[in-house]
């Protein structure tokens, strides 16, 4: 074998060994690129959730437990909800929480023990604010909404 064809090797390997590493470089480099734009926009979004206060009979939902909600959440024991209820004196489909242009709602969805704010009855949609304290059954949650 000549000293030329040596040397062509040599190349070619130089050659694929520095694409490789460029290649690896440039993988790491968008991974975490990605993933930093992940991060921003999870702390860019505003968390919004209900906080268990009162727990579930069966313990399916533990005092302290954060629940997220949805643009429009659902409540109730049917397991087609959003969230879904273990309580008795819960409706299959109980109440909505909703969020239209920027202002959280609740409604009662004609669940027959009612829905509380605040322990008061609700009868019709009615806004949520911070730290309001929702009733279905014997579930009691918070609402804790940051921006």
């Amino acid at each position: 074998m000549s000293l030329d064809w040596i040397l062509l090797g040599l190349r070619i390997l130089a050659a694929v060994i520095l694409y490789g590493f460029l290649g690896v470089a440039f993988y790491i480099i968008w991974y975490d690129l990605k993933s930093a734009e992940q991060l921003a926009a999870a702390r860019m979004q505003p968390l919004h959730n209900l906080r268990v206060v009162t727990p579930a009979e069966d313990n399916s939902l533990v005092a302290g437990d954060t629940l997220p909600l949805q643009p429009v959440t659902y409540l109730g024991r049917d397991p087609d909800n959003t969230i879904i209820l273990s309580d008795s004196l819960a409706s299959s489909q109980h109440a909505c929480i909703s969020r239209e242009n920027g202002v959280w709602w609740i409604e009662d969805l004609g669940s027959k023990n009612g829905t509380t704010l605040n322990e008061l009855p609700i009868s019709k949609p009615t806004t949520l604010a911070d730290h309001d304290l929702i009733g279905i059954g014997n579930l009691r949650f918070r609402v804790e909404l940051e921006s």
